[in-house]
């Protein structure tokens, strides 16, 4: 299959999210996690300095007890 395109099946919805800015700082993130509801129940961190978004993650899982993943660049995350 090099070089051909290939179409895939993709289900899954797309959700808008309100008051959150992606220019937020970890006090900021730290604050609208606290306000949703319900809770989620896993919570990916895509976007930073590796360390940061691995501390970050940390912090999450051990103020809310929410399972965190911070993937490494080209990292595959199963989602299912």
């Amino acid at each position: 299959d090099k070089g051909r395109d290939l179409d895939l099946e993709v289900r899954m919805r797309v959700e808008t999210v309100d008051g959150f800015s992606g220019h937020s700082d970890r006090k900021q993130l730290m604050k609208y996690i606290s306000s949703l509801e319900p809770r989620p129940s896993k919570i990916i961190i895509g976007h930073g300095e590796d360390r940061k978004c691995t501390d970050l993650a940390s912090s999450i899982y051990q103020k809310y007890k929410i399972e965190t993943k911070a993937p490494m660049n080209l990292e595959t995350v199963r989602l299912r």
